[in-house]
């Protein structure tokens, strides 16, 4: 009787590990980990997706991937989209940058969104009173995501120039007055 129980009991684990266990492979791409969990099928789509996306850029080819599986309660932590974009990013002669925008209009593109950022923080702070409450551009600055050919990027400077000659820095005082500089 006690034998029949322990059975079951193992089989009945067996199946919810079966239901809940899930195969991920960790990735590193020569000798650099890359963070995030794939199955199977996701790397094999994301290594398709980059390698057809290196080919419209360079000649050189997305980098070998080294992986270890192992089993996980969730399944896949990351999407295949998260993947190519990383081969992506390591495949020699290609540059992840940014493509930056003021209302609509592309002014450029950086390498160093965190650069840019620095630069028209201090355009702001030359322009506002230090007593400003709240201080920012009056237009909409967007950043997305782009893979270039490497050396196709913008120098972070002229970016931020003409990122302020095409809006004003707005600044708003104690009294609640809204100006702009």
């Amino acid at each position: 009787m006690f034998l029949k129980k322990l059975v079951l009991a193992l089989a009945a684990l067996l199946t919810l590990s079966a239901a809940y266990l899930r195969p991920v492979y960790s990735l590193s791409a020569g000798g650099i980990p890359i963070d995030g969990e794939w199955s199977a099928l996701e790397i094999l789509r994301s290594r398709r997706a980059a390698e057809a996306a290196a080919l419209e850029l360079t000649d050189a080819a997305v980098p070998e991937t080294e992986g270890r599986l192992r089993l996980a309660l969730r399944g896949p932590r990351a999407g295949s989209g998260a993947l190519a974009r990383e081969l992506l990013a390591l495949t020699p002669g290609v540059e992840r940058g940014w493509d930056v925008s003021v209302d609509g209009v592309d002014v450029g593109r950086t390498g160093d969104p965190s650069a840019l950022g620095e630069a028209l923080l201090a355009a702001i702070a030359e322009a506002a009173p230090p007593e400003s409450l709240r201080t920012g551009f009056d237009s909409e600055l967007e950043l997305r995501e782009v893979f270039a050919p490497a050396g196709h990027l913008d120098d972070t400077m002229d970016i931020s120039a003409r990122v302020r000659s095409l809006t004003r820095v707005v600044y708003t005082l104690p009294g609640g007055e809204t100006r702009y500089a």
